[in-house]
């Protein structure tokens, strides 16, 4: 609101608060408020009468109530003083230069009302907008299925005012969500790199740092968050005869959250689009661009056998790009995989030069924006096109190795649409991750060095040939320098695999049997007469 004067399936296969985890990795949370009351040491009630943005309405704090664990914002039609309407603002009297901002709300409906959850410097400590707004989300009242967020940023003095926003409309399963019926999660992440907007979970628009021409990192003010129902004003029509009263917000709660200490470690969510009853919560989307039928969304129409599946298509603008993202952890030499599977149906074919494609892409930054120097790799392979057979599932798999100085790996599913040509796509099943490393020793393969694989070793001591299990140094044979490399390794476990706890220490009469076997076995003990290992 501006104001004028916030694998492979296994891979493959103020006051104390209590901890509470952010919908992302890497934030600690600084404050929450379930509204068991209108706590006023960490709110301001606004009384105003001096409305911006030409809206219609008076703040006033008996228009505010905590109802039921619900901070309640109630917006009449009843005049006070010259104003010809009621309705109420809280802003938090803690303030925060970066962090993450959630707010799970219920946003009112009919003509005129205008809902806002944003943050703002003190405004009579620092003159708007020299430093920044950042509008989490803000809804018409006449329009139920469209959000909005916005970063309004520039100098005073002299006055000059730019701002970049983005709107979303979210078709879950094939059902366009009403945002006037019912609680969601409006959050923010703010660092000095970007902003990341969020709507249940997903990211639907993200501004970097370039993008406001590095006003992120060098101009930002500390912020405080405002909540407020606005009623008419430059952002939508005013309240007409269809409009309904009384209205009231509802905002379930409110978490703050600082950046955790330490890089945070994002791991792959959500590859069945099965979350919160069939979603895109923990994705990022781009190019989501026709807001009366969007064309990045899940659908139950063709699926692996769960509830829902990713649905894509070009948005029909031209050339265009459009699909979702997701970032995991990496350090530079990891092995990563992904795979999914793609169908196109015989009713919707990809025509012309329609294709899509999965990526893997490697930044030297978490977060980082495509295209940009800190993009350091990219590899793809197509998974559709013109020529891909309908009507049955097709699975793709890509291998890539992280590069020195890479932080994050991140997936891409791409759907290119280079003219205006139509067709579809779905995609179900996608896993990602780095590739399990196998631990020297661990000669059956279940990810732990333990006394399972000294059998293996034991059953082949003396064998030779080609690929023996529990040959672990690849000369052909299965001797005592194999056990050794077992020795070594005992108790190592590989990523993904079964609890250490479920391995224990070797004991010293095991140390001693495995120095002796060591001996043993550099003199040819034979399988059947090695005793067994306990």
């Amino acid at each position: 609101m501006v104001i004028r004067s916030a694998f492979l399936l296994a891979l493959i296969g103020l006051s104390p608060v209590q901890s509470i985890a952010a919908d992302s990795p890497g934030w600690d949370l600084v404050w929450s408020d379930d509204f068991d009351t209108i706590d006023t040491q960490r709110w301001e009630r606004v009384f105003s009468t001096q409305p911006t943005n030409n809206s219609l309405q008076a703040y006033l704090p008996n228009q505010l109530a905590a109802v039921d664990g619900n901070l309640v914002i109630t917006a009449t039609d009843t005049p006070y003083q010259n104003l010809p309407y009621r309705s109420g603002q809280v802003i938090s009297k803690a303030e925060q230069r970066y962090g993450r901002w959630e707010v799970r709300a219920d946003l009112p409906t009919s003509q005129g009302n205008w809902p806002a959850i944003w943050l703002l410097p003190d405004v009579s400590k620092v003159n708007w907008p020299s430093g920044g707004e950042i509008d989490i989300m803000e809804n018409r009242g006449n329009q139920p299925t469209l959000t909005s967020s916005a970063f309004h940023y520039g100098t005073n003095p002299p006055y000059q005012h730019n701002f970049v926003y983005d709107e979303q409309r979210t078709s879950n399963v094939g059902q366009i969500v009403d945002f006037h019926s019912g609680f969601h999660t409006y959050a923010v992440d703010w660092t000095p790199d970007y902003l990341r907007f969020y709507v249940d979970g997903v990211n639907y628009y993200t501004v970097h740092d370039a993008d406001v021409g590095g006003f992120l990192s060098q101009n930002t003010q500390p912020m405080q968050l405002v909540i407020n129902n606005a009623i008419g004003g430059d952002f939508l029509p005013n309240p007409d005869a269809t409009s309904v009263w009384p209205q009231q917000m509802l905002i379930d709660w409110v978490r703050v959250y600082e950046a955790s200490e330490g890089p945070a470690q994002y791991e792959f969510v959500n590859g069945g689009f099965e979350d919160n009853g069939g979603t895109l919560a923990g994705w990022s989307v781009f190019g989501n661009d026709l807001l009366d039928n969007p064309n990045v969304s899940t659908s139950g129409v063709e699926t692996l056998g769960g509830a829902a599946a990713l649905k894509v298509f070009g948005p029909y603008n031209g050339t265009s790009y459009a699909g979702v993202t997701q970032g995991i952890t990496v350090e530079g030499g990891a092995s990563v995989t992904a795979s999914l599977s793609a169908m196109v149906r015989s009713a919707d074919p990809l025509l012309g030069g329609n294709e899509a494609f999965l990526k893997i892409e490697f930044y030297d930054a978490f977060g980082a924006k495509y295209g940009t120097q800190q993009l350091l790799d990219e590899q793809q392979v197509v998974i559709a096109n013109n020529q891909t057979a309908t009507d049955a599932w097709q699975t793709q798999q890509l291998e890539a190795v992280a590069p020195e100085g890479a932080v994050e790996a991140r997936l891409a599913i791409v759907f290119h649409q280079p003219a205006r040509d139509a067709g579809s796509v779905y995609l179900d099943g996608v896993a990602f991750g780095v590739t399990p490393t196998v631990a020297q020793g661990d000669f059956n393969g279940d990810g732990v060095v333990d006394a399972a694989d000294y059998t293996v070793w034991r059953d082949t001591n003396n064998a030779t040939g080609p690929a023996l299990a529990a040959d672990a140094n690849g000369d052909g044979r299965v001797d005592a320098l194999d056990l050794e490399r077992w020795r070594e390794g005992y108790g190592a476990k590989a990523p993904g695999a079964a609890s250490s706890a479920s391995v224990p220490e070797p004991s010293s009469a095991v140390a001693v049997m495995i120095s002796g076997l060591t001996l043993a076995g550099s003199r040819g003990i034979a399988p059947a007469r090695t005793p067994a290992a306990r």
